[in-house]
């Protein structure tokens, strides 16, 4: 039986070509949102190798990594081993209402085939979030990808190349794409398939969990959201007083 694509995805090869020069920037409007960090209990959903949890604990919070890729959760460690980091899949997450804060950045949300499995996960993060606690979710805006789709891209480092080919779905609201990692005689192939939303389904099925949009931005820097800002930011909180 062949693994689902987000096993073998998130290996080697994706930490290799995962950079981002805004993290800093991230952190900072994370920050932000979640609050003062004294006391403040966060789960990093999909933390990977610790790019955000790592800064958000050293500014003083109370961080939990989560990620399901062994790989990632090894560099994580090598990286920050005072840091607390937990395997696991984010449909099941064995916690119960002990967060203040969860955060799901780049494009965790949508991952699964079926779309109940999608809402159990936004199922899990209501039931392990404080009353009155926050989501902080950061994701593809999916008007900006229908209007500027990039079919192809090319990314080249430390002698690696990294060739990306995509299809949009736009019945099932899917982004499908081929990753080809050649690097010299060694080729490399990965596919992956993201389910990407409008902020009225993310409405309705936050509603569904339990949560309610509190705001909506262009990004973590708190630009306005509109469709020309190829990222959708959105903060819910779920029912009751911290």
């Amino acid at each position: 039986m062949t693994n689902p694509w987000y096993v073998e995805y998130f290996g080697e090869d994706y930490y290799h070509f995962d950079r981002h020069g805004d993290t800093d920037l991230e952190v900072d409007g994370l920050a932000r949102l979640i609050g003062r960090p004294d006391g403040n209990a966060v789960l990093d959903l999909g933390c990977g190798y610790g790019r955000v949890s790592t800064p958000l604990r050293k500014r003083g919070f109370q961080v939990v990594g989560y990620d399901l890729s062994p790989s990632l959760l090894h560099r994580a460690r090598e990286r920050d081993p005072a840091g607390t980091w937990v395997r696991g899949d984010m449909r099941d997450l064995p916690f119960s209402g002990q967060f203040d804060a969860v955060i799901s950045l780049f494009n965790t949300l949508g991952y699964f085939e079926e779309e109940d499995e999608n809402f159990r996960v936004l199922k899990s993060i209501s039931e392990v979030l404080r009353p009155g606690g926050r989501l902080v979710c950061q994701l593809v805006n999916r008007d900006y990808l229908v209007r500027r789709f990039t079919a192809q891209e090319v990314h080249r480092r430390d002698g690696r190349i990294l060739l990306e080919e995509r299809e949009f779905d736009p019945v099932a609201n899917r982004v499908h794409t081929q990753s080809t990692v050649l690097n010299g005689a060694e080729k490399r192939t990965y596919l992956s398939s993201i389910r990407v939303y409008t902020v009225t389904e993310l409405d309705l099925l936050l509603a569904a969990a339990g949560m309610t949009i509190g705001s909506v931005h262009g990004g973590l820097d708190f630009r306005p959201y509109d469709w020309d800002t190829n990222q959708l930011v959105i903060v819910a909180e779920r029912a009751g007083q911290r």
